[in-house]
């Protein structure tokens, strides 16, 4: 029996049409032209004896012969991948994925104020993730998404082989537009009992959120019940609607200094009631990394620490 031989350019074609459902998709997609793609799709499906798309009018959808080679083509594929990033990390080529989780706002002041720095990424596919705490990781220590490199948190990892380097104290207070406070006026957290208050999913309780403050300066907290008809789950939509006078929301003070400078926010107490959280950066140990991760890691972390340095200074 002769030995049939896919070609891996052959199998991201297959691959690449099946995601798109259409060819000329596909062929914008691969930077091919239409009629390439075709060609390679039906010398394949030659090849092969069995019909992997069914053709219609508007666009290509699976047989059923397909649907079950798919996963084997991806597979593939992937297999591939890791083995040419295998080789760059040995020659310290700059090619290959670095994924970065973090939660929303501090994805979002990465993309501003941090990716940019990195001038020199060569061709390395730096993935940004939003990775939202779930309400038992202020308890039980944050996980580790299976696909990550680099975590960046407010809390330690639940896996104590992980490596957590500290980067700066995080600090969260209460704010809302100056309107609301105006017509909704409060001097401590304790009032937030009688105000509405923007609830985020992460942090839910018996319809609830708990929101915890300490007076600067001290080291005792206290943890407060606030309730509230709008529910989020980022901190970008809570803003949004605070900004809106639709309610309060507890959030990083580096997240809405624009707002506050700006005039759209404001803190919600005279006195300085805030909750202090470590920004730890998350990765495994140096010596399970590829070199590509190093290199994004190093970077991120130098300019993390020249940013909260610039910010101390007097």
């Amino acid at each position: 029996m002769k030995k049939l031989q896919i070609k891996p350019q052959e199998l991201k074609i297959i691959s690449v049409i099946a995601a798109s459902e259409n060819v000329s998709h596909a062929a914008t997609a691969l930077g091919m032209a239409q009629g390439n793609v075709s060609k390679y799709l039906a010398d394949v499906e030659s090849k092969i004896g069995l019909k992997i798309f069914e053709r219609s009018s508007r666009k290509l959808s699976l047989t059923r012969f397909g649907e079950a080679l798919i996963p084997y083509v991806n597979e593939l594929l992937e297999k591939e991948t890791q083995l040419n990033n295998f080789i760059a990390d040995y020659k310290h080529e700059k090619k290959g994925r670095v994924t970065v989780y973090a939660p929303t706002m501090i994805n979002a002041y990465l993309a501003r104020n941090v990716v940019n720095k990195i001038k020199d990424i060569g061709n390395i596919n730096l993935y940004l993730k939003t990775f939202n705490l779930e309400r038992k990781s202020l308890y039980e220590g944050s996980d580790f998404p299976d696909d990550c490199d680099i975590l960046i948190s407010c809390v330690q990892p639940k896996n104590e082989s992980l490596v957590a380097n500290y980067i700066t104290k995080y600090v969260l207070s209460a704010y809302a537009s100056p309107r609301y406070l105006a017509q909704h006026p409060m001097s401590s957290p304790d009032e937030l009992a009688q105000h509405s208050c923007i609830l985020m999913d992460s942090m839910m309780i018996d319809e609830a959120n708990i929101w915890r403050f300490g007076l600067a300066g001290s080291e005792a907290y206290r943890d407060f019940r606030v309730e509230g008809n709008y529910i989020c789950d980022n901190t970008q939509s809570a803003l949004e609607l605070a900004r809106n006078d639709l309610g309060i929301v507890f959030a990083p003070k580096s997240s809405v200094q624009a707002d506050i400078e700006s005039g759209r926010l404001a803190p919600c107490f005279a006195q300085q009631y805030e909750w202090w959280l470590d920004l730890v950066v998350i990765y495994r140990k140096r010596e399970y990394q590829p070199w590509r991760v190093q290199y994004i890691l190093d970077e991120v972390l130098a300019e993390l620490r020249r940013q909260v340095a610039q910010t101390q200074q007097p």
